[in-house]
């Protein structure tokens, strides 16, 4: 997976990007164990200038895109503590990522016999052969 991580108004340090490919990449592991190609981008950036107090605000912004689909997961989430930001954008990743999972899990579950009725023929066929035994 080629993960690309942009910063806006914070200073990259190893740690801070080792602490965001960690929480980031860990929690969509399982979902992209076999597509290698897809793509995530991860933003982070410091708003200080729009609030009132002037201190600093963090925005996490998470756009994933898989191979096997044209839909776009695009989550940000802001916060007054940095990791809380990061850690609400993964949880929300994680929520969305499962909801789509489960929702691709019971559409290939359905089974096209539940909503067989059988003519009369064959319902006649059938009660002679459970009478028969």
């Amino acid at each position: 997976m080629q993960t690309d991580i942009y910063y806006r108004d914070i200073t990259r340090t190893e740690n801070l990007e080792a602490y965001l490919l960690e929480k980031v990449e860990a929690s969509i592991e399982d979902f992209f164990k076999y597509d290698s190609a897809a793509h995530l981008t991860v933003r982070v950036e410091t708003t200080r200038h729009r609030t009132h107090a002037r201190k600093p605000s963090y925005t996490c912004e998470v756009i994933l895109k898989p191979t096997h689909s044209k839909a776009v997961i695009k989550i940000a989430k802001s916060n007054d503590s940095f990791k809380k930001a990061v850690m609400q954008t993964v949880d929300s990743l994680k929520s969305v990522l499962r909801r789509r999972s489960s929702k691709k899990a019971m559409h290939r579950r359905h089974d096209p016999m539940l909503n067989y009725f059988p003519t009369e023929e064959e319902s006649q066929l059938m009660a002679e052969n459970q009478t028969g035994w």
